[in-house]
């Protein structure tokens, strides 16, 4: 899409309508850019990468949960596109959200790192951060917990429980760990099975299916 292009941004309880040239594969990010450096200063978003690594421009577009890097505007149709803050992560600034609920339900003592075997060619002394790499595809950018639908109950959310499955599966010994994280009552038994979770994830974590992983060892480990 190029051409004239509306965007209508979420600024705290009312939005904001901005019209802007979009050039070819501009991507919301870029547009909000584009809008702070030529003529809204004030507009608040969080970013960093710019290719979907990192996860800290999750938003909502058009109602659906993404990257804003990687939402380019020629894939949106017509009519205005909707930008407005993830859910159930409180609004710091317009469309900037305060992450600290999605990093203090992740279960306590699992890994983002684990040791690679080789790194430039040869091994790694213990302790130099050459030599690690990202322990989980999760780059925690919050668009499964903002499209969980589950309301009005305590629970420990897409994230953190799909955290808790990759987390034995790649360190057996915290097998028994993971599974009193889900088994609490705020676990598997919280989530509704309606996989808008897996749908939202950026990077093809699949939520859904690790909670059903989840659920099914507790229910094997009953029956023994």
């Amino acid at each position: 899409m190029s051409g004239l292009v509306t965007l209508r941004v979420a600024r705290g309880a009312s939005w904001a309508l901005y019209e802007l040239e979009a050039t070819e594969g501009m991507t919301v990010l870029d547009a909000l850019e584009t809008l702070r450096g030529s003529r809204d200063p004030d507009l608040r978003y969080r970013h960093s990468c710019h290719h979907g690594s990192c996860g800290t421009c999750g938003a909502r577009v058009n109602g659906k949960e993404t990257l804003m890097c990687l939402e380019r505007l020629d894939a949106l149709g017509p009519g205005p596109v909707l930008v407005e803050p993830l859910r159930k992560m409180g609004a710091v600034g317009d469309v900037a959200v305060d992450p600290s609920p999605l990093f203090a339900s992740l279960p306590e003592g699992s890994g983002y790192l684990r040791a690679s075997g080789l790194e430039h060619g040869g091994p790694v002394e213990e302790g130099d951060g050459r030599g690690y790499r990202r322990f989980e595809a999760c780059i925690e950018c919050g668009c499964c917990v903002s499209a969980c639908p589950v309301e009005g109950k305590a629970f420990s959310g897409p994230a953190a429980l799909a955290m808790a499955d990759r987390d034995r599966e790649e360190r057996p010994e915290r097998e028994a760990a993971a599974l009193a994280f889900a088994a609490r009552p705020d676990g598997v038994e919280a989530c509704d099975s309606a996989f808008a979770c897996s749908r939202a994830c950026p990077q093809g974590v699949a939520p859904g299916r690790r909670i059903r992983r989840l659920k099914a060892s507790l229910e094997d480990r009953a029956e023994g």
